[in-house]
């Protein structure tokens, strides 16, 4: 508390900033004077389109939602990208087995050794 009186009596009560007189008068008028010019239109347009973009920005998360949430509901089942790729898969073992001349009794003993 004594530094709180120590500044109440050292520093005045008092305002010591001044403002000249009719300062405030013109004041508005002035910074109108210093904005650019602006059509107003264009900035009428997408204010009253703003609901608008609102709306259809909701819809587009509604239905992305449901479109993740069935794809993951549907998940347990093989989707066809998945099937083709297992296939590929299949596919290219059997050519590369084929290329080095494996069959698959020698593919059986590589396994049963390890």
């Amino acid at each position: 508390m004594t530094e709180e009186k120590y500044l109440e009596e050292r520093m005045t009560k008092q305002n010591p900033f001044r403002v000249p007189e009719g300062y405030f008068d013109s004041f508005a008028d002035q910074v109108m004077a210093q904005l650019p010019e602006r059509e107003g239109k264009p900035v009428a347009k997408r204010v009253a389109l703003r609901p608008w973009m609102y709306a259809a920005a909701t819809l587009v998360v509604a239905i992305f939602s449901v479109a993740v949430y069935f794809t993951h509901v549907a998940g347990e089942e093989e989707s066809p990208q998945q099937a083709y790729a297992t296939n590929v898969s299949e596919t290219y073992m059997d050519e590369a087995a084929d290329y080095a001349m494996i069959d698959n009794t020698e593919i059986y003993a590589c396994l049963a050794e390890n």
